[in-house]
């Protein structure tokens, strides 16, 4: 099957598919195979039309309805949708019709979610846990993972430590109130311990007036901080000058749908060759195991415990925790493999059958 053949509809995270999510993902396998695609629009029929979360559900069900030859893929990597029914999902449905992004109101979004699932010819997520999930709705489940190397600039080369160990925390930053989780491990290791935080200015919220600023969140932080933005080009050097990366993860109602998150930004990290500390996520545990790294925390006492080790820890030491990061990377989530895992994607779509790893 040559897919240059194909006419692919593609709709993006972000406009234009500049954000991390179009990149690291369809984008990266579309110019790697030179694939004829464009932003999807409804009013124009084609082969096979890949749609994420940003998508209008109701539109994308009818238009399938009126091109059912269409393949449609739907990649839904987010985990609200495991919660079950609580005021989120029914304010998003809402929120989603106030903004023009869906033409319906879904008093309970994820019933759209069912229909999307059950519309598409495959599914892809990100966890084990979410394919589990998601098979009720749909046979055709496929996990895939963001490729990084694209948007790496810089790699760690030197694990030496002086002064201050110098944390990184890096992500969006609506995110960043998981920071505050182990604000207490920042009090006792203040004099230790610098934390630099790469994420965007503003918490952004889909009614304007509800944003503010990021800063005023990690004013909290019981120890010295510097925020930075976020951009494209500076976060991996960033990255690279610290001394090792934390992610925690809340463990409260709200923390549990990041608790399901795939083990992306770990990725992220040991790519750039820079030790890491998490919470005990599935994902994160899974991952660690398999590399022999169980630097996973599941209680503050441990996150305590563990970065003070990684304090004490020598420079070969932490060498070595890189090595066996880097041989998890080259074994599980090299680029050869990747591609593999997005060719399954396209070739089920013609087939009757599909192996999943």
């Amino acid at each position: 099957m040559n897919l240059r053949n194909y006419k692919i509809g593609y709709v993006p995270y972000t406009e234009a598919g500049k954000g991390p999510g179009d990149r690291r993902r369809f984008i990266f396998y579309a110019r790697e195979n030179e694939l004829n695609y464009e932003e999807a629009i409804f009013d124009k029929e084609y082969d096979i039309v890949y749609l994420t979360t940003k998508c209008s559900i109701s539109q994308w069900i009818n238009y399938k309805k009126k091109y059912p030859a269409a393949k449609i893929v739907y990649e839904i990597i987010d985990t609200y949708y495991l919660e079950g029914i609580n005021f989120f999902t029914l304010f998003r449905g809402l929120v989603y019709f106030l903004t023009g992004r869906e033409k319906k109101i879904y008093p309970d979004y994820r019933k759209a979610i069912i229909k999307m699932l059950k519309a598409a010819d495959a599914v892809v997520c990100s966890t084990p846990v979410q394919e589990a999930y998601l098979r009720r709705y749909n046979a055709n489940i496929h996990i895939s993972l963001d490729y990084f190397l694209n948007d790496i600039t810089c790699k760690k080369n030197n694990y030496q430590s002086n002064g201050k160990l110098k944390l990184v925390w890096e992500g969006q930053s609506y995110t960043v109130h998981h920071l505050l989780s182990i604000n207490e491990v920042f009090k006792k290791l203040a004099n230790q311990v610098e934390i630099h935080i790469i994420t965007d200015s503003d918490i952004k919220y889909p009614f304007k007036i509800f944003n503010k600023k990021t800063a005023s969140l990690l004013s909290a932080l019981a120890c010295t901080y510097y925020l930075h933005e976020w951009e494209k080009d500076t976060f991996s050097k960033i990255i690279a000058q610290a001394d090792l990366a934390i992610i925690p993860l809340e463990n409260n109602k709200y923390g549990r749908l990041d608790l399901n998150k795939p083990e992306n930004k770990l990725l992220l990290f040991w790519q750039i060759g820079i030790p890491v500390i998490t919470s005990a996520s599935p994902a994160y545990c899974r991952v660690m195991d398999k590399a022999g790294l169980p630097l996973y925390c599941n209680n503050i006492n441990q996150w305590e415990e563990k970065i003070e080790g990684f304090i004490q820890q020598s420079e070969e030491s932490r060498v070595l925790l890189t090595q066996k990061a880097s041989d998890y990377i080259e074994k599980y989530h090299s680029k050869e493999i990747i591609l593999e895992k997005w060719d399954k994607i396209f070739l089920s779509l013609f087939n009757t059958y599909v192996v999943n790893d």
